[in-house]
């Protein structure tokens, strides 16, 4: 072998090392990069599951009179589907003027009048803040020169403003439909201050008896 193939062997060779070099050292560097990504990559936040919120009890009330009807629909002259006493709870599903729907302990359900029941659950209240209902203009009594005497015992329904939004007749001795429609006429014509329980204004239901 000359001097020059011994040359060029050793110059093949030395390329060969070089760029087996370049590779290791090129192998480290992209492993070097990726592990760098890698730990400066945060993590997911890990995930949380929120119950859904339970939904809220039904307001209860308690039966303030000494005995209560309980009826099938929010009318005075509706079927009485049975009765409560006094100091019985119930659940409250709906109200509707001057009346409120229930439900007993036994799963019944009716309506009963709300001026008959209070609020269940005891709240903190503001001083002299509930209070009954009071007139702010009383009935005007018509005069009438008819021969009938008797009694007239109509029942209105009296909103939160105070106002009579109906009347209807409960009974009648007088047997005089005329009479009756003064009453009612009577009664249509006052205004009230209505009740107020735990500082909010109750409708409520108004019996009003006229002597004749």
């Amino acid at each position: 072998m000359n001097d020059y193939e011994v040359w060029r062997t050793a110059a093949s060779e030395g390329a060969r090392r070089h760029k087996g070099y370049c590779y290791d050292a090129c192998v480290k560097r992209l492993v070097f990069v990726l592990l760098l990504v890698a730990c400066s990559t945060p993590a997911p936040p890990p995930q949380t599951t929120t119950a859904p919120a339970e939904q809220g009890a039904l307001p209860t009330v308690r039966v303030t009179a000494n005995t209560l009807n309980v009826r099938q629909d929010p009318s005075a002259t509706s079927a009485v589907v049975t009765q409560v006493k006094r100091g019985d709870q119930l659940t409250v599903l709906a109200e509707q003027n001057g009346w409120s729907q229930v439900r007993l302990a036994s799963g019944e359900t009716g309506w009963v009048s709300s001026q008959h029941v209070s609020s269940g659950k005891q709240r903190a209240r503001k001083p002299g803040c509930d209070s009954e209902f009071s007139f702010v203009k009383t009935p005007l009594a018509a005069f009438s020169e008819k021969e009938p005497h008797g009694l007239v015992v109509v029942e209105a329904t009296v909103n939160t403003k105070g106002d009579v939004t109906s009347t209807k007749v409960i009974s009648n001795s007088t047997g005089d439909d005329s009479l009756a429609a003064m009453a009612e006429r009577e009664i249509r014509s006052a205004t009230f201050k209505p009740p107020y329980r735990n500082c909010v204004p109750r409708s409520f239901i108004f019996t009003y008896k006229r002597t004749f």
